[in-house]
């Protein structure tokens, strides 16, 4: 007999239900095997520019601002063109559709220098902890061996925020040598890549300093914490406490909508379920596919994947989807203009 708790949504390991199969298949027309290699990268590239424009405004404004307005502004600038070369470049490329070519051994390679441009600026192991360790992510998500297991919610990630952000060094030590202690042996790091991030930032502040100036220097600085608190906030919305501990695998992991969230998350990061439906969707179509992908989903479950209610997520008072777990769902309807934006 099926238990009633997994009979609508599919077991943890096992076969999925109709529902999640039809969800999945919804994605097909959105795939990034089937884009035009030209107009996706024209898409991607242009919007790696984009973020390059924002740094260097927020470099030239150390000229115009007095230090005491600028480092903290500079500051969140430079941590959100970092958090969105992550979510562009290191995440779009571990999935190898950062940029895409008929010739698809030639296409893991760009993706693969791509990504490897980005994560040792902030002393992470591309290979191990994103071609690899992301992959694994979506095959086992939130199990204890998952290497970017994300619960923080609550005082825990109040407490690495206030010290990735105030206590020097903390950020590096927590993702490296503190990962490895909490997750089976697995870092995002390596020695190597920790040297690697020492050296490039001694000389890029030195010359920052020399440069622009000493706010500068500190602003650029300051940016790396603050993307790393990015992320933090995002792992908690996306897989976060009583998320990490659903029973059907198909369901560790939410949608977070709020205002400005193209914005404050750029490049669609929020739309997490149905990226962890279907992998293959690129960050411009997950919009589309979203609308698609809800037709099939039953709407109890529909309602409280796509979470509106961030404070009760970060603080740790959401729970897990509880009576949306039954059987009987009928498919849900087309969405209207209003649940669409």
């Amino acid at each position: 007999m099926a238990n009633p708790d997994t009979a609508n949504t599919g077991s943890g390991h096992g076969a999925p239900a109709p529902w999640v199969t039809a969800a999945i298949r919804a994605a097909r027309p959105f795939a990034y095997k089937d884009k035009s290699p030209l107009r996706h990268n024209a898409i991607n590239l242009a919007a790696l520019a984009g973020l390059g424009v924002v740094w260097a405004g927020a470099a030239m404004a150390s000229q115009w601002l007095p230090w005491w307005a600028y480092v903290p502004l500079a500051a969140l600038a430079f941590g959100w063109v970092n958090f969105g070369l992550f979510v562009l470049v290191v995440h779009e490329a571990s999935h190898n559709m950062f940029l895409v070519f008929r010739d698809r051994a030639l296409q893991r390679r760009i993706n693969r220098v791509a990504g490897w441009m980005v994560t040792p600026l902030f002393a992470t192991h591309y290979g191990h902890h994103w071609e690899k360790g992301h992959i694994e992510h979506h095959v086992r998500p939130m199990e204890p061996d998952d290497p970017q297991r994300s619960v923080f919610v609550g005082p825990q990630l109040l407490r690495l925020v206030l010290g990735y952000l105030f206590v020097p060094g903390f950020m590096v030590y927590d993702r490296t040598v503190g990962r490895k202690k909490r997750r089976s042996g697995k870092s995002s790091s390596s020695k190597g890549v920790i040297v690697f991030f020492v050296i490039f930032w001694t000389a890029a502040l030195t010359l920052a300093t020399k440069l622009g100036g000493w706010p500068l220097a500190v602003a650029l600085y300051l940016g790396i914490p603050v993307v790393a608190v990015f992320n933090l906030i995002k792992g908690s919305l996306e897989h976060g406490g009583a998320i990490a501990e659903e029973p059907n695998a198909f369901l560790r992991s939410r949608t977070s909508l709020f205002p400005l969230r193209h914005l404050l998350m750029p490049f669609n990061i929020t739309l997490h379920f149905e990226h962890h439906l279907n992998f293959q969707v690129p960050w411009y179509d997950l919009g589309r596919y979203r609308r698609a992908m809800l037709v099939h989903v039953p709407p109890a479950i529909a309602d409280q994947v796509q979470n509106r209610r961030l404070l009760a997520q970060l603080s740790g008072h959401l729970g897990g989807l509880g009576e949306a777990r039954h059987e009987g769902e009928a498919p849900r309807g087309p969405l209207t203009l209003a649940e669409s934006a």
